[in-house]
């Protein structure tokens, strides 16, 4: 269900509260981007469906994690979600045709 069909403030904390995105992301993570093609490939079709569900969920429940969404007019660039460790380094991690729930997963499980 997309933020945008929901009518009041109580359902949107609600639908951002729970469902795959909404929990705690590891202390160490200072900064998760997101980079992906607005044209052209099918392969962002999981990272354009989590920028849109299970992102809002990961801002609302990590609010000292900087998120940062760049777009790529580049067709050949593959989507990618990195995560910053602060001082102890950076995952970089390629989603290219991944499911948004799968993309999560990896986003949660990330070490440095």
């Amino acid at each position: 269900m997309s933020l945008r069909s929901l009518k009041s403030a109580r359902e949107i904390v609600a639908h951002l509260n729970t469902g795959v995105g909404a929990q705690k992301l590891s202390p160490e993570v200072s900064k998760i981007a997101l980079t992906y093609t607005i044209k052209g490939k099918t392969e962002c079709a999981g990272a354009k469906h989590f920028l849109q569900e299970n992102l809002p969920r990961m801002q609302y429940n990590n609010p000292n994690v900087e998120f940062v969404v760049q777009k790529s007019v580049d067709s050949i660039a593959k989507p990618t979600v990195t995560v910053h460790f602060g001082n102890r380094g950076t995952k970089v991690i390629d989603i290219p045709s991944t499911h948004s729930d799968k993309i999560c997963q990896q986003v949660f499980e990330a070490k440095p």
